[in-house]
C-alpha cells in the first residue's frame, strides 16, 4: 500500500461514501485487456502445466479453497446488514444474490481471462501482470489508468466497509452520546482516533506486502467456520431437527466436509506463509503470491 493511498483512504473513512459499480467496471477493464493481450501477436508465452508434486498439487488445491471462501465470505456483510431492520429474511435472501451475483461474475471472468492470457505465470497482482518487471507495458496507458482508479475506488469502499466494526468499537468507548454527533466533544476525537487507525492500518500493509498467503489463512480460519460450519451448528440447535431426519444429517454433513477443508485450508496456507517468508522484504513493492 503506498503512501497515497494511505491518505486517500484516510479521506475516504471520513466521507463515508463508497462507489458498489467500482468492482463491475474493474473487472470489465481488466477482461477486455486480457482479451486483446491473449489475442495480440506479443502476447508472453502460456504454460498451463500444473505442479509436478502430488502433495504440492493437493496444497495449492486447499489454499486456493481458502482463497475463493475468503472472496465469497463477504456475502456475510450484507447478510449481517440485513438483519438490522426487519423484516430480514427477504432482504437477507436478496443481499447474498447480488453479492454472490456480482463476485462470481467479476472475479471469475477476471481470474479464468487472466489466466488464459497469461498461464500459470500470472500474477495475483493484476496490475502487475499488465505491468510485467521486464519489457514494456502490455496494456495501454489508458486501460492501466482506468484500472489504477478502479483499484483505488474498490478498496476506499473495502477499507470503510471493514474499518466500521473499529470504529464503533472505538468511538462507543470515546464518544459523549449526550452530545451531537458533529459536536466539538464528539468529532475531535473521531478525527484522532480515525486517523490513527487508518495510519496503523496504512503501516502494516505497506510493511507486509504479500496478499494470496494471508488471504487463504483468513480464508480458512475466519471464513470458512463462519460461512460452512457455523450456521448449520445453530440451525441444528436452534430449530432441533430431529436426529433421523435429511436436513439434520445434511447439516452434519456440511460441518463435517468443511471442517476437514478449513484445516487443511489452515495447514496449506500456512505451509506456503512459511515457504515464501524468504521472498519477504519489509516495505517492498513487491507482493508475493
Amino acid at each position: 500500500m503506498s503512501p497515497e493511498f494511505g491518505l486517500f483512504n484516510q479521506l475516504d473513512t471520513f466521507m463515508d461514501c463508497t462507489n458498489p459499480c467500482s468492482h463491475p467496471k474493474l473487472a470489465l477493464d481488466c477482461l477486455l485487456s486480457f482479451f486483446l493481450l491473449g489475442f495480440s501477436k506479443n502476447a508472453p508465452p502460456k504454460d498451463y502445466s500444473l505442479e509436478s508434486s502430488k502433495s504440492a498439487r493437493i496444497f495449492s488445491g486447499f489454499t486456493s479453497i481458502s482463497i475463493i471462501a475468503a472472496i465469497f465470505g463477504n456475502g456475510i456483510l450484507p447478510e449481517i446488514q440485513a438483519t438490522l431492520a426487519p423484516p430480514a429474511t427477504g432482504k437477507m435472501v436478496k443481499g447474498l444474490l447480488m453479492c454472490y451475483s456480482v463476485i462470481f461474475v467479476t472475479f471469475y471472468s477476471a481470474a479464468v481471462s487472466g489466466y488464459w492470457a497469461f498461464g500459470n505465470e500470472s500474477n495475483s497482482n493484476i496490475l502487475k501482470s499488465l505491468m510485467p518487471d521486464n519489457g514494456p507495458s502490455l496494456a495501454p496507458t489508458s486501460v492501466i489508468g482506468l484500472a489504477v482508479v478502479f483499484v483505488l475506488l474498490q478498496l476506499f469502499a473495502i477499507g470503510l466497509v471493514y474499518s466500521q466494526v473499529a470504529f464503533e468499537i472505538m468511538e462507543k468507548k470515546s464518544a459523549d452520546v449526550k452530545q451531537g454527533l458533529f459536536s466539538k466533544r464528539n468529532l475531535i476525537p473521531r478525527l484522532i482516533l480515525r486517523t490513527l487507525y487508518m495510519m496503523f492500518c496504512g503501516f502494516m500493509a505497506a510493511m507486509l506486502p504479500f496478499f494470496g498467503d494471508i488471504n487463504g489463512v483468513v480464508g480458512a480460519i475466519g471464513f470458512i467456520p463462519l460461512d460452512f460450519i457455523l450456521p448449520m451448528l445453530l440451525y441444528n440447535m436452534t430449530h432441533k431437527p430431529p436426529k433421523t431426519s435429511i436436513i439434520y444429517w445434511t447439516n452434519i454433513s456440511i460441518m463435517a466436509v468443511f471442517t476437514g477443508a478449513g484445516f487443511m485450508g489452515a495447514f496449506s496456507s500456512t505451509r506456503k506463509l512459511i515457504l515464501d517468508a524468504n521472498k519477504f522484504k519489509l516495505f517492498s513493492s513487491d507482493v508475493v503470491d
